[in-house]
């Protein structure tokens, strides 16, 4: 018999090449989960890193306090609003950071997690180069009674075209190709984003948020907000000059130069006034 004499049942053809990729999606989707993620982590931290082959957890995530991010206050509230609402299983946005690096964008992600960590809110930060796995991270993710912010940090179409691609692909199905209990928070620096036309990723993100840098004056209020959790005294006039010194050695005036001062500042008080204890005693 001829080929063209065949009979072809083409419904029932294309159903079954439509199941075998159901099946092969499954398979993949599964082999996934079992090999590259302990379900048991999300018990024992509430920040975690994707590394290629599975989840880590964050156990000493450096968590800069929302009210210690100075001169944001618009975008504080805004990020705020929109993760209580994501909690509450409320309609919440996908939401993209932008500024220069070290303002505190990644700081204004963390930094929701004391408010939040006891709704069940969770953070994986997934960084460039692995930008590639996002949907396979977020098919994964849906099947856990937690609420996931996926933040994919410094996301740059020239250092990962292929990832960037399968960013894209995931936010062009809008909020439902998306599962309930997750969102997207994506951080984007002013010089990876000006390699785009404008309006060329802002519009898959519900909320964007421009992170400023700080000035002199807002550099010295994130230090004296930090140093207070540090349960360091507040600076006098002469810590406040030392730590100026300190971002113009390059450090500038972000949020994590303010911070690294803070921590080097607090130390050298608390070894100083150990040896002043341990001289009194003597």
């Amino acid at each position: 018999m001829a080929f063209g004499e065949l009979e072809i049942d083409w419904d029932y053809l294309l159903e079954r090449i439509d199941r075998l990729l159901d099946l092969g999606e499954a398979r993949l989707t599964s082999g996934f989960a079992e090999e590259n993620i302990d379900t048991e982590l999300f018990t024992r931290a509430a920040a975690f890193y994707w590394q290629g082959d599975g989840l880590r957890p964050l156990l000493d995530v450096d968590l800069v306090p929302l009210e210690a991010l100075v001169g944001v206050e618009p975008q504080r509230a805004s990020i705020v609003k929109n993760t209580a609402h994501f909690v509450q299983a409320l309609p919440a946005h996908h939401v993209l950071i932008r500024g220069e690096r070290g303002v505190g964008k990644t700081a204004l992600v963390r930094g929701l997690l004391p408010q939040f960590v006891a709704e069940g809110l969770r953070v994986v930060e997934l960084r460039t180069a692995y930008l590639q796995d996002v949907e396979a991270l977020v098919r994964w993710l849906q099947d856990v009674p937690l609420q996931f912010i996926v933040l994919c940090e410094d996301i740059d179409p020239a250092a990962n075209p292929a990832g960037y691609q399968s960013l894209l692909a995931l936010l062009n199905r809008g909020l439902v190709g998306c599962p309930a209990n997750v969102r997207l928070y994506a951080t984007m620096t002013d010089e990876a984003g000006a390699s785009l036309q404008g309006g060329d990723l802002e519009r898959y993100f519900g909320l964007w948020l421009d992170v400023p840098k700080q000035d002199e004056r807002g550099f010295l209020q994130i230090v004296q907000q930090l140093a207070q959790g540090y349960g360091c005294a507040p600076l006098e006039a002469e810590a406040q000059q030392t730590a100026l010194r300190w971002a113009d050695q390059g450090r500038g005036f972000s949020a994590l130069s303010a911070e690294q001062f803070v921590v080097h500042y607090c130390a050298e008080r608390a070894e100083i006034e150990g040896q002043d204890r341990e001289a009194l005693a003597e």
